[in-house]
């Protein structure tokens, strides 16, 4: 937001700058569906991390267990079908400044932001590869030339605690700065647990150290490290019995550990008729995740004792993950205020992924016991260039192109650490490798129409792609078959759009209706047995999303938005059907409800306005109360795992005194305890009642805190 905007606490459409675009661009003129997150509203609703923020965007879900690791974002539908099949099976992706996350940090930590910015829809023009279904560019807060910063602490039931600080540095006034920012965080677990500790609990270190060059008005050099380090015991797959209420976890343990380190080297020279950017960044990220069977679970569809599944050798999984990503981006662009705007560049990038893993499921015999290992590494280059022209006054013509050439080199291997004399069949160790290449474009074009200074409308066009590749599970390597690649997956998808600012700017409307075609969208086929395979199925997504801001008055405040979402798998394979009882064209894709909606109002004003006077008197109210809703969906292809409507409920009061804060807030506090996972197991043995594992969020959470800043 524009200074002059935040002075008076204002929140226009016309004020609000998107940089997610690769150039500075006004909301108003970008002819597709962008939503933005502010800074303020990020601390009024409670905004950490990416799971937070998905909970406040309507036609958005995040998939989780309640871990980082395998957690990911689905928008309109567009997303992985049941879980990614390999690291880059990613639709929608996170970028810092634009500087690409891996699709395993999604729900990793907000902090110290400026602003969020989501864009729906085909991001492949200027984002690239895998964000066929949108992008979330993070924009963080930049050093500046003033000394300033802040101190947080926070504290709650249930060891709930967080203290973050932040401080703006200058080192030579005008030419170099500094900005730190630091936060612990943690919460105690949540679901309970007869054989081991409880589940649910987390501890989460994060910073970000960055230092700004200016040696001239025309040249800026920024230099960012951050850094996360997370320790999760998550909720995996506890049992549920038909429609039931989940039972208590028999896990002895649990735990997903991650290690994310990021460095990004951005260069900017403001030329007489254009702007230059080299931007360099290099994202490390490494995980550590143990997991035991429940014992209650497998117990009930297998029909074996409790016991068989309580020895640590008999009843595991174990997966360490590294990989990194090196992206070099050179690109050039219009300055602001230009008339045709546009950008152009080059990228580079090379993934390297590596997965050990280390199973054994004594009641799934060979398919679930050894060693076996992957890496995938892709290496790609792309050209690209988008550029809006203005056709009259009022006639905006836009359009943008990619080309990519992508390569992919695989390897695996297996060791059966001894199996082999267990399980007839089983070979005693196996490789496989194979290589791929794929070139590709994608690209996007729309009209924007301005009827006035204050209402437009627009119509777009864009294409996804996500390349083919191996995917991560080969539970036959065990007796010498290896994985076939899956194919690529096509994204054409239409909208329509307007938006509004009315009366003197105090109410802003948008909305859009959009279709997706998915072509060979990529599917990981699970099978009772623990059986995994990869396929590609047809689906398309339809909908229409609805969102307002309205200052109601100087101390009122409403944000609310809708979405409606109708998915549907056109086609599915014959051998996927077969081998996936219920999976059938007409089903509903996964993960994405029919209906999502969320309503923010806000109070902000002096406390004598609430005649609250007297020397002890705050200055300030601040207060916030949301609510959203998340409909019916599904977790699985076939629609066997149902997940109910959850209505969460959310508040925030807080009192200022000069330069302090002292506020109080809850989340959920209606204490939903809503199923986020519904694997379908079969039936419990002996039995026609289904079985299910799932996962289950945190209930309500209730805390204080204060800031001071200075």
């Amino acid at each position: 937001m524009p200074a002059a905007a935040q002075d008076d606490d204002a929140f226009f459409l016309g004020d609000i700058v998107i940089t997610g675009t690769k150039r500075d661009e006004k909301l108003k003129d970008i002819p597709g569906s962008v939503s933005v997150v502010t800074s303020e509203q990020m601390e009024d609703r409670g905004i950490t991390d990416g799971a937070s923020a998905a909970a406040g965007i309507p036609g958005a879900s995040l998939y989780s267990y309640g871990d980082r690791t395998n957690s990911f974002i689905t928008m309109r539908g567009v997303g992985p079908i049941l879980m990614p099949l390999s690291p880059d099976d990613s639709s929608v992706l996170t970028f810092v400044d634009g500087a690409p996350l891996m699709l395993e940090q999604s729900a990793s930590s907000y902090l110290d932001l400026e602003q969020i910015e989501v864009l729906k829809g085909p991001q492949s023009t200027l984002f690239g590869r895998n964000t066929s279904g949108g992008a979330i560019n993070l924009v963080p807060a930049l050093p500046s030339d003033t000394y300033g910063g802040s101190l947080t602490a926070e504290m709650g039931p249930d060891g709930l605690y967080r203290t973050e600080a932040v401080a703006n540095v200058p080192i030579v006034p005008g030419i170099l700065s500094s900005r730190l920012a630091l936060r612990f965080s943690g919460i105690d677990g949540y679901v309970a647990n007869t054989a081991g500790p409880e589940l649910g609990g987390e501890d989460v270190v994060t910073g970000r150290a960055s230092l700004l060059y200016t040696p001239s008005d025309e040249t800026s050099v920024l230099f960012t490290y951050s850094a996360e380090n997370a320790d999760v015991t998550p909720a995996y797959y506890v049992p549920q019995f038909g429609n039931d209420d989940p039972l208590d976890a028999t896990q002895s343990f649990s735990s997903d550990d991650s290690r994310s380190r990021q460095a990004m080297l951005k260069i900017t020279h403001d030329f007489e008729r254009l702007s230059f950017t080299s931007q360099t960044s290099y994202n490390s990220y490494q995980t550590s995740n143990s997991y035991q069977g429940d014992h209650r679970l497998f117990s009930a569809i297998t029909g074996l004792a409790e016991s068989a599944f309580e020895d640590r050798d008999d009843n595991f999984m174990d997966w360490d993950k590294d990989q990194t990503r090196l992206t070099q981006e050179l690109r050039f662009s219009s300055l602001p205020g230009d008339r045709i705007g546009w950008v152009a560049g080059a990228v580079f990038y090379r993934d390297d992924y590596e997965m050990a893993n280390d199973t054994h499921i004594a009641a799934y015999g060979a398919t679930q016991a050894g060693y076996s290992t992957y890496r995938q590494v892709t290496t790609g280059a792309a050209l690209f260039g988008d550029v809006s022209v203005p056709l009259s006054d009022r006639l905006t013509a836009s359009g943008g192109l990619r080309l990519t050439r992508e390569e992919k080199d695989f390897d695996g291997t297996f060791d059966a650490r001894g199996y082999d004399s267990v399980y007839s069949g089983m070979l005693s160790s196996f490789s496989e490798s194979d290589e791929s290449t794929y070139e590709f474009w994608t690209g996007k074009a729309a009209l924007n129409y301005e009827w006035s200074p204050d209402f437009s409308t627009y119509a777009s066009v864009s294409r996804g792609y996500k390349s083919g590749g191996y995917g991560f599970y080969n539970t036959y390597m065990a007796y010498g078959i290896p994985r076939s690649s899956y194919k690529p997956t096509e994204t054409l998808s239409y909208e329509i759009g307007t938006r509004a600012s009315l009366l003197g700017g105090r109410l802003d409307l948008s909305g859009a209706a959009f279709f997706i075609d998915m072509n060979d969208e990529q599917v990981m086929l699970y099978n009772y047995d623990l059986t995994t395979s990869n396929a590609n199925l047809d689906a398309e997504s339809r909908g229409v999303e609805l969102n307002a801001g309205w200052r109601l008055s100087d101390q009122w405040r409403l944000d609310t938005g809708a979405a409606y979402t109708r998915t549907k798998i056109t086609e599915v394979p014959a051998d996927a059907a077969t081998n996936n009882p219920g999976l059938a064209a007409g089903n509903r894709l996964p993960n994405t409800p029919e209906w999502s909606m969320t309503f923010n109002l806000g109070y902000d004003a002096p406390a004598s306005a609430l005649g609250w006077t007297g020397p002890r008197a705050p200055d300030r109210i601040h207060a916030q109360i949301g609510y959203s809703y998340l409909g019916t969906r599904y977790f699985d292809a076939a629609n066997a795992g149902k997940l109910d409507p959850v209505n969460l409920v959310s508040a925030r009061v807080g009192f200022d005194w000069g330069n302090t804060q002292v506020y109080i807030f809850g989340r959920n506090l209606l204490d939903e305890k809503y199923l986020t996972v519904r694997q379908p197991y079969g039936t419990a043995a002996g039995t026609s009642t289904p079985a299910y594992g799932v996962t289950q969020d945190r209930g309500r959470v209730l805390g204080v805190g204060m800031t001071v800043t200075f």
